[in-house]
């Protein structure tokens, strides 16, 4: 299993995106696929709930949704994230692997930024770095942690 992207949702906005794949990518390019993923998790709700995957031709998307409370304590949905490669074990991982480490990023990210005000997004980038402690290898490809090794 190979984690091609993380991220957090937050009302609907992009709050953080952290691309293994693409490090480099445009945010306008990050902005709208959230927001394709944002539209296609509310339309998803109302025909089933609670949505925890998503699967492709290519590539598997797990989601975990929670909530957060703002500065002024109204509550915010919360988005947390993985696409990730296709594989075959895909629906066994989700439950065991998949859900366990984005409950772990969403409680992080909750007892970092609980009632805050989440219109400045920059404010979230430090974020990225508790996520990929969290991914760990699993968002390396073979080349890439052989790397890790020989650089340790």
């Amino acid at each position: 299993m190979f984690i091609y992207e993380t991220g957090i949702i937050i009302g609907g906005v992009p709050t953080i995106t952290v691309n293994y794949i693409n490090p480099h990518e445009e945010e306008v390019d990050s902005i709208s696929k959230c927001a394709l993923l944002s539209c296609i998790l509310n339309f998803a709700e109302i025909l089933i709930s609670p949505v925890e995957s998503f699967e492709s031709t290519n590539y598997n998307f797990a989601f975990k949704k929670d909530i957060i409370k703002g500065t002024d304590l109204e509550e915010t949905e919360l988005h947390a994230y993985f696409i990730l490669n296709k594989h075959r074990n895909f629906n066994k991982d989700l439950h065991t692997k998949i859900i366990p480490v984005l409950d772990k990023i969403i409680k992080d990210f909750k007892n970092k930024y609980t009632k805050r005000d989440f219109s400045y997004s920059t404010q979230f980038l430090e974020f990225r770095e508790d996520i990929n402690k969290i991914v760990g290898l699993s968002s390396k490809n073979t080349e890439q942690k052989v790397e890790m090794i020989f650089l340790s």
